[in-house]
């Protein structure tokens, strides 16, 4: 395994960005695939650490170390870099971070992805993206842009704490949340909280915060507290003009991991539940989700109650072990099915996602050969005719074994698996 400082230019070209690229001892001989590392909201660096805050949990360090120490028949690169304003990708420009938005950010990801893409020693078709917290929230923005930019699409896309989420509902959730947390809190300092803090004075520091946010004069960013707290307000702002759902929903065709844990206080794991991932996501090749007990939004187990107003305590106890073991080895046999095809996989797809994403070849050569598509078990076409339309396909005379079809690509919830002769 070795490691390299590596660097590529923002998408705007205004600032160069700095990462590492973990590459893998490689047994095949092959390219490799690659991980991107997508960390969340704040001056997160490459290693997963928030050096102003004096945060240390190598979140991504550690990542990285474990995915590149797997089997050497199955290696895999990591690839993690700072963000605007972040570690070694900086200006002269101090606010540099808080000018940064949220789209500067999704397409400085399409840059990484560029990156990775065009590197000898990576294999540009199995490329996954990881995305924590925030990384998971815009991640649906991220690669539609990289269908935008003609780039190969990833393979697949995990998404850790922050699946189906956004970032106005989980701040909103989490002012609930403290107030609920000191209305619980017991002794004097419970009654000394309860007196400074409660539901509608945190709703009105979270009113006066927005009001500078959307000031009529769109700041970048505005200061607080007699300047020692700064706030990225365009970033705030093209947050909560992001329909995350949506996006989800429409952008998301690759294979999907999800994992949220049920002791996350910073994101909602409800979003994680097997049966709830899948409506958010119908266009997805697969969708695995997990949202493991003990599990918290730093990627670490704690064995006692997670609360907001413990944060700082609770990581920084966290900081001194190791990822949480169980992730790791859903995230292995993950990657060992969509990257190395170790095991037999069934990948689902929306009729919609299936016909944008294939040529009119490929389909055709499938319609004339008759292989067969299944939905829930039951063979769909049997005798098609197919005709072709300036924009989409239209498949008629469909016999299924429920009665006849008249469909067209427009039908995007139709859901069937392709069988094996394809």
């Amino acid at each position: 395994m070795t490691t390299e400082e590596v660097s590529f230019p923002s998408s705007d070209g205004s600032v160069t960005l700095f990462g590492n690229l973990t590459l893998p001892n490689n047994s095949t001989g092959e390219a490799t695939p690659a991980i991107l590392i997508i960390n969340g909201s704040g001056p997160i660096d490459r290693n997963g650490n928030v050096p102003s805050l004096k945060m240390t949990l190598n979140t991504s360090n550690q990542f990285a170390h474990h995915m590149s120490n797997r089997p050497s028949d199955k290696p895999i690169a990591v690839f993690c870099y700072d963000k605007r304003g972040v570690g070694k990708s900086t200006t002269k420009d101090k606010n540099l971070f808080y000018r940064t938005g949220l789209d500067d950010l999704v397409s400085d990801a399409v840059e990484a992805v560029r990156y990775l893409i065009n590197h000898p020693k990576i294999d540009a078709k199995r490329i996954v993206i990881v995305g924590h917290s925030e990384g998971a929230i815009i991640m649906p923005l991220i690669c539609k842009q990289i269908k935008e930019a003609g780039l190969e699409p990833p393979a697949g896309c995990i998404f850790f704490g922050g699946f189906g989420d956004n970032l106005k509902d989980a701040m909103e959730a989490q002012q609930k949340r403290i107030a609920q947390e000191v209305q619980e809190m017991e002794g004097l300092m419970g009654w000394l909280l309860r007196m400074l803090i409660t539901e509608q004075k945190l709703e009105k520091q979270y009113n006066g915060t927005m009001e500078k946010i959307n000031a009529e004069d769109k700041p970048d960013f505005i200061s607080m507290q007699l300047g020692l707290v700064k706030q990225p307000a365009k970033w705030i702002r093209e947050h909560f003009a992001y329909d995350a759902t949506a996006t989800l929903k429409e952008q998301m065709t690759c294979h999907c991991l999800a994992i949220t844990g049920m002791k996350d206080v910073q994101v909602n794991n409800k979003y994680c539940d097997p049966e709830t991932a899948k409506e958010l996501v119908p266009n997805a090749a697969s969708i695995e989700a997990h949202r493991p007990d003990n599990l918290t939004h730093a990627l670490r187990s704690l064995d006692g109650p997670s609360k907001l107003m413990n944060i700082k305590k609770d990581y920084t106890a966290m900081s001194k072990k190791p990822l949480d073991e169980n992730v790791l080895t859903i995230t292995d046999k993950w990657c060992d099915r969509v990257l190395f095809g170790s095991e037999n996989v069934e990948p689902t797809y929306s009729f919609k996602s299936y016909v944008l994403n294939h040529s009119r070849a490929h389909l055709w050569q499938i319609v004339s050969s008759k292989s067969h598509l299944q939905c829930q078990g039951i063979d769909v076409f049997n005798n098609i005719d197919l005709v072709h339309h300036p924009n989409s396909f239209h498949f008629s005379s469909v016999i299924a074994q429920h009665g006849p079809v008249d469909t067209c690509c427009e039908f995007a919830y139709f859901r069937f698996r392709i069988g094996a002769n394809q």
